[in-house]
This record gives structure tokens, C-alpha cells and sequence, in this order.
């Protein structure tokens, strides 16, 4: 897809380890890659602000008692 580098094998591995999804990847291994290329062209559409102090913006934090 243009304007999305692909992703390296270690930077596949990384988001599998993370999302713990290591068997699936090893039963399902094109499926889970197809899953990362189309959650990389979704975040390259996601829109950015050109503001810096606007991004990231930072979690709600309910006020403790």
C-alpha cells in the first residue's frame, strides 16, 4: 500500500509477544499479518493535528476521594 512501509519480521513478532497472540500467529500466520498491514493502513489515515501540545492527548484521570 503506498505510504505504508511494511513492517519487519521483528517488528511483527514484537506486536504478537505484546498482544499475546503467539499461537494464533503460529495456527494463522498470513491471517495475522494481513491483520497488522490493515491496522497500519488505518493508522496512517488516522488524522493528525499539527498542533504538538494537542498530541498525544493525555488519558482522563478521574479525581480520587
Amino acid at each position: 500500500t503506498a505510504g505504508v512501509p511494511a513492517m519487519t519480521d521483528e517488528e511483527i513478532a514484537a506486536l504478537v509477544k505484546a498482544a499475546g497472540l503467539e499461537e494464533t500467529a503460529a495456527r494463522y500466520p498470513a491471517d495475522v499479518r494481513a491483520a497488522l498491514a490493515q491496522l497500519a493502513r488505518h493508522k496512517g489515515q488516522l488524522p493528525r493535528s499539527s498542533d504538538p501540545t494537542l498530541e498525544p492527548t493525555p488519558a482522563y484521570v478521574a479525581p480520587r476521594a
